[in-house]
Parts: structure tokens; sequence; C-alpha cells
């Protein structure tokens, strides 16, 4: 059972924390890590400049490749279908809306348009494209590939995954919410970092 801890943010600082020393997926003994990275773009004396949090969470050899092996899984078809709704969406509404183009003039709408629309399509050809492809390659990754957040959404919410652990910042940065799904290495992080008021 997956559990939760939100844990306070201050100044738009990543806070210091203790993972145990095995794997956060299976609980094997630690061999390798994957970084847990979390950006978000924020306003600051008006500027926007990126936080970033990360973090090097202890995975077996196994639930690393795992983590990479899923990752690519996503990203590979998120990014061929971006591109392809998204090139059909701008020369379909480029061309349509070209008549909206003044020769006499430097504005041209209808590339405005067909960006827009390109932007907006490619995401949700993105989001389909990740879709079909988890189902058609689930034979091939198991339940990893299925339980693991959607690209797209991760992207949208400023979250991050890794094989046993989901990282969140909330909307306000106010806390960053961290959820184990291994129950016991969930109890042991809990232990490590109750001492700092963190978990």
């Amino acid at each position: 059972m997956s559990q939760t801890f939100v844990v306070p943010v201050v100044d738009d600082q990543p806070p210091t924390l203790v993972f145990p020393g095995r794997c956060v997926s299976c609980g094997a003994p630690r061999d390798a890590e994957s970084t847990l990275a979390i950006t978000r773009l924020v306003v600051k004396d008006g500027d926007q400049v990126p936080i970033t949090f990360r973090y090097q969470i202890p995975h077996c050899a196994r639930c690393a490749r795992a983590t990479k092996a899923v990752f690519l899984a996503g990203l590979i078809p998120f990014l061929l279908g971006f591109a392809a709704a998204g090139l059909v969406a701008f020369l379909s509404v480029a061309f349509w809306t070209s008549p909206l183009d003044d020769p006499t003039s430097r504005t041209t709408p209808s590339l405005v348009l067909g960006a827009a629309a390109a932007l907006a399509a490619g995401l949700v050809g993105g989001f389909v494209a990740e879709i079909l492809a988890r189902l058609l390659l689930w034979p091939l990754f198991g339940w990893s590939l299925l339980t693991a957040p959607l690209l797209a959404l991760q992207l949208l919410q400023d979250a991050d995954h890794v094989a046993g652990v989901t990282a969140k910042l909330k909307s306000d940065r106010s806390a960053l919410l961290l959820t184990f799904r291994h129950e016991t290495v969930a109890r042991e992080f809990s232990g490590l970092n109750s001492g700092s008021g963190s978990a």
C-alpha cells in the first residue's frame, strides 16, 4: 500500500531528505541510483527563474534499468505523437487561415494560429501515442509501465517518477509530496526524516 509524505518547502529551497539505504522500489540491496527531479518556473523580481528539486534515489540495478526503460517507453512515443500531430495541425491551420495574411504587412496570423494549433494538437497527440505505446509494451515491461504516471501529466503537474517513488510540488510551492509504493521503505523513510520534521 502506497504512503504519501508532505514535506514542507521554505523559500523555494529543496528540503534535505535522507532515503533508506536500499532500493525504494523492491527493498533489495542498493546497487545504483536514479535521479528524481522536479522543476518549476517561478517569478522572482519580475523574472522567470527555474527552481529544481533534485534527489538521488537508491535503487537496485534491476529497478534502475526499469526506471530508464519506462521513461524512454513514455518519452519516445510522446515525442513522436507530439511531432506528428503538431505538424499536421500546423500545416492544416496555416493553410486554411492563409487568406487572413496581409501581403502588404509583416503580420502572418496564419502562422500564429498554426503554431497555437500545433501546440494543442501536439500535446493531445503525444498523450494518445504514449497511452497506446504503454498498452502495446505492457507484455514486455509489466505493471511498472502501467503504474508510472504519464509523461504528459508529469510535465503539466510539476511531478517526476522513478520506480517506487513519485514526487510532486504543490501548486503554491509550500510542500513537496512524496509517494512511496513500498510500505516498509516508506516507514524507514519516515523514521530517517522524522527528527528534522520533514516527513
